[in-house]
């Protein structure tokens, strides 16, 4: 089992614009330090001043802090984020691919993959925010048509020496596309989302199913459908791997309104069972979030994942 950090909360909630940049390289230079294998940047735009109030289920009292979607643009951020790592692997979970160009997307992931030395893991999913949409100009309705074409042009683009592709959304032929990725036959394609679309989406397009915060239980008897569904595409069944998007809150114990434990947080012992009931889901990769505005707590809990936590999962 592979660990990660999304660097989204701890950017946001952690340092102010002016010292992003410093911050952001601190973070990096630890996570590499420690021997985490993955940095992660979200995908968010805008979102609508009462967030909290139009969506309570996820960020009204007790939930997360809405400042949280104040991110970076990612593409940006892990370019930064290259420059001054030098074995990391780069990831974004996800950019939310119906408001970004198949072709001009392909150009900045693939240099990014050449910069970096074959790093990228692309992490693409179709955003479910409709007012973010209405910002953006871009169809809500068609997201799940929008991104699978974004997904099978960027294949083709980074496969065929001579790019031709033909969708209702997008299209290209007879066209030359540079730089074709390090990583071949194109960086891995992790699809993000936890619904029964998305796993069909990552059996026919992509390399690493990637949800959010499934207990184990429920991502245990869902992956004999994966399963099926890439034997469906003409794929081995365990071709696509498993990833999760899980808040680290060491020390930090949270409880629902019944009293029970939410699972990562709470002792590193509480911690370590928790992940290798993951594991023994079926995660090949846990990607954390550490919503925290403190340095030091983020930090030590970096430094304890990589220490006390992640040598017996």
């Amino acid at each position: 089992m592979k660990f990660g950090l999304s660097a989204t909360f701890a950017l946001a909630l952690g340092a102010p614009p002016e010292e992003q940049g410093a911050y952001a390289c601190r973070l990096a230079s630890l996570c590499e330090e420690v021997g985490l294998d993955s940095i992660w940047f979200a995908d968010r735009t805008v979102y609508p001043v009462d967030l909290a109030e139009r969506y309570p289920d996820r960020w009204g009292p007790g939930k997360s802090d809405p400042g949280g979607q104040n991110v970076l643009e990612p593409v940006t951020a892990l370019s930064f984020i290259a420059a001054r790592t030098q074995k990391i692997t780069l990831g974004f979970s996800v950019l939310i691919l119906p408001f970004r160009h198949p072709v001009l997307n392909a150009k900045m992931v693939t240099t990014l993959d050449v910069l970096s030395g074959g790093r990228v893991v692309f992490g693409g999913g179709l955003g479910w925010m409709r007012e973010e949409f209405e910002a953006m100009g871009a169809d809500f309705a068609e997201r799940g048509r929008v991104t699978d074409e974004h997904l099978e042009m960027f294949k083709a683009l980074c496969t065929q020496e001579t790019a031709s592709y033909s969708g209702r959304h997008f299209g290209i032929s007879g066209k030359t596309f540079y730089p074709k990725p390090v990583q071949r036959p194109h960086p891995p394609i992790w699809i993000g989302g936890s619904s029964r679309a998305a796993m069909r989406r990552a059996a026919r397009l992509g390399d690493v199913w990637f949800p959010i915060g499934v207990a184990p239980d429920d991502l245990a008897a869902r992956l004999p459908a994966l399963r099926r569904m890439c034997e469906d595409n003409g794929r081995p069944p365990g071709s696509v791997g498993v990833a999760m998007g899980l808040s680290l809150e060491l020390d930090r114990p949270r409880t629902d309104g019944a009293g029970v434990r939410a699972p990562l947080s709470g002792s590193s012992t509480e911690i370590r069972d928790d992940l290798r009931r993951y594991r023994d889901a079926g995660v090949d990769h846990a990607v954390f979030s550490i919503p925290s505005r403190d340095w030091s707590h983020t930090e030590d809990s970096i430094r304890r994942l990589a220490e006390e936590i992640a040598p017996s999962v």
